[in-house]
């Protein structure tokens, strides 16, 4: 609107707050597809959002299963929308809650040599998260199917593993269903049956832009051919494999491709709606953008050399890209290296403390960055408030020196 010089609403055009990715925040927009108000449009959401708004379109929602525990929520008077946040934040397991609540529960002979995060990478992504065309309503893969990827995929899975990746995941489902829990995959999957059963009747949508797709799972991806029947140029999807930072998600711009294949193609060309004029519509390619305009050389070729281990003994775990180029020829990075069991940190911070009282040269524009929230307690305690600490998630989208 605003390009088109149609300034007459200018004020709310202009005043853009920052989104939060939080249900919370979207309570001015309702919780469906339905006669939603034209104003909303074009709609600017979470994956999250847009997950509620499906749900408020179909008939039976998935939340109606869990009536009884929201119970209490409604005593209260608290509002639907309210009452199914708070349900959210109490009952649904990320990967925090799996690695905390249900890692420690499994059979040990099971758990042996194998990642809580990759197990529950396998569950979200491939074994709840990976669409089927053929059957993509039964919210799973089953053993043999799952099993067989091992040959299909160059993975560092064997069959033995993903043969006790399965037995755990059979268990993980069994506790959760006991605890009246559920995780995305769940409701992903539910939204799916519901919409083969029921249709879809909220309102179609001409275009969907996607961020930070690297961040969903296939299925999740795969909900969005309902909103929209712009087979043709409705589609954008834009990210960084290098970047996925949401747990649990294994994600790669070529299974993005085969989906929009089998989910998106094949399903509106089987009732003819993708043959226009006896053209079949096409894939636009991939397009990279390999100049950087906010790293210097010395951090991109730092990455890129950590890349091309990745595609060396992970050749299909992660895509290809052409290597980034910079403008700015930076300063080389400086490895601190630790021996005697020497720990680095406390080199730095321990002795700085009890010499000078102060630190010279850490200040604002540097920060430690640590790997989850565990090993920032730990730094945090060594560096007290000398240093600014932040995890890889906290830190995404920052610059620093």
């Amino acid at each position: 609107r605003f390009g088109t010089g149609d300034v007459s609403d200018q004020s709310s055009i202009l005043h853009m707050h920052d989104i939060m990715d939080d249900l919370e925040e979207f309570t001015e927009i309702p919780d469906s597809f339905c006669d939603l108000p034209h104003g909303h449009y074009p709609l600017t959401i979470t994956y999250r959002k847009f997950l509620m708004m499906l749900d408020g379109t179909c008939q039976t929602s998935f939340f109606d299963a869990f009536y009884g525990e929201m119970k209490s929520s409604f005593e209260r008077g608290h509002s639907r929308s309210r009452a199914v946040h708070t349900f959210i934040e109490l009952k649904e397991v990320t990967y925090e809650k799996f690695a905390t609540s249900y890692w420690p529960r499994f059979n040990a002979d099971l758990t042996k040599k194998i990642a809580a995060s990759t197990v529950f990478t396998e569950i979200i992504s491939h074994i709840k998260g990976a669409y089927q065309a053929s059957r993509p309503y039964t919210g799973k893969l089953d053993r043999q199917d799952y099993v067989m990827l091992a040959d299909k995929r160059i993975s560092s899975l064997n069959n033995e593993m993903r043969d006790r990746i399965y037995d755990i995941f059979l268990e993980y489902e069994s506790m959760k269903c006991t605890a009246r829990e559920f995780d995305l995959s769940d409701f992903v999957n539910s939204l799916h049956s519901s919409l083969v059963s029921e249709g879809y009747n909220g309102d179609m949508v001409d275009f969907v832009y996607i961020d930070e797709v690297q961040d969903l799972t296939m299925t999740q991806i795969a909900l969005l051919k309902y909103v929209c029947m712009n087979i043709k140029e409705g589609f954008l999807f834009a990210g960084d494999t290098a970047q996925t930072i949401a747990r649990g998600i294994d994600f790669r711009f070529e299974d993005i491709r085969s989906l929009f294949y089998t989910a998106f193609l094949a399903e509106t060309e089987a009732s003819n709606e993708g043959l226009k004029h006896g053209k079949r519509v096409h894939l636009s390619d991939m397009f990279q953008l390999s100049q950087n305009f906010r790293t210097h050389c010395g951090i991109l070729r730092m990455a890129q050399s950590i890349m091309s281990l990745l595609y060396f003994f992970f050749p299909s775990s992660v895509d290809k890209l052409n290597p980034e180029t910079g403008l700015v020829h930076g300063e080389a990075p400086v490895l601190l290296e630790s021996d005697n069991d020497e720990n680095a940190i406390m080199t730095i911070f321990g002795e700085s403390k009890s010499k000078h009282g102060n630190l010279h040269g850490f200040g604002a524009e540097q920060v430690i960055l640590v790997r989850d929230d565990a090993t920032k307690k730990q730094i945090t305690d060594l560096v007290g408030k000398q240093a600014l600490v932040l995890t890889i998630v906290e830190c995404k989208g920052l610059e620093f020196q």
